[in-house]
């Protein structure tokens, strides 16, 4: 069945607005912002073979998704749902994510200082009931932007400023010309 060629042209001001107020957010799925795009090009005057061009998509995938955007609105550029098994880290298991890693494993009455992805597996595992490995658990905090990575522990904590003030002085008076052991050493091998 081909769709007619009558879906491209002028859309109302409402319609524009709603579309171009979808297309600055940030987190529109992909398939949602090419449908988007391509009703806007539609509306500024662009034809379907000229749509059909930039977007790799075929004409009559084009004259669908804007006969669709004529007949619902941006509601039916949303698309159906993509078949599957759902997820196991829905919205709650992610705050879930995001508040433990955000909170100090002693606070939570645990043993250890540092959160790994297998001690967080486990914890998430016990508190919501949802188990998922470590490794697919960091790939949920890649996309979360959390940065995961070895903790780097130091002794500054441990040393004394006053001798640290006191080294870091020898070693500037060390590196200046004429200074320091290196400098002596020429000055006595000069006279």
């Amino acid at each position: 069945m081909e769709l007619g060629t009558d879906v491209s042209g002028p859309i109302a001001a409402a319609q524009q607005a709603a579309v171009e107020a979808l297309l600055r957010q940030r987190d529109l799925p992909p398939r949602q912002r090419e449908r988007l795009e391509m009703v806007k090009a539609a509306g500024l005057g662009a034809d379907v073979a000229t749509i059909a061009a930039w977007s790799g998509r075929t004409p009559r995938t084009v004259r669908r998704w804007l006969a669709a955007f004529r007949a619902g609105g941006v509601a039916a550029l949303a698309g159906a749902p993509i078949p599957g098994r759902p997820r196991k880290a829905d919205d709650a298991y992610r705050a879930a994510l995001d508040a433990a890693v955000d909170t100090p494993p002693r606070t939570l009455g645990l043993p250890f200082d540092v959160w790994t992805s297998r001690r967080l597996s486990a914890y998430l595992a016990a508190t919501t009931g949802v188990h998922i490995a470590p490794g697919w658990l960091r790939v949920l905090l890649h996309q979360q932007r959390f940065a995961c990575g070895r903790p780097k522990h130091t002794l500054t904590h441990l040393q004394d400023a006053g001798e640290v003030a006191a080294c870091q002085d020898a070693l500037r008076g060390a590196g200046e010309k004429g200074g320091g052991a290196a400098g002596a050493l020429r000055m006595a091998l000069s006279g």
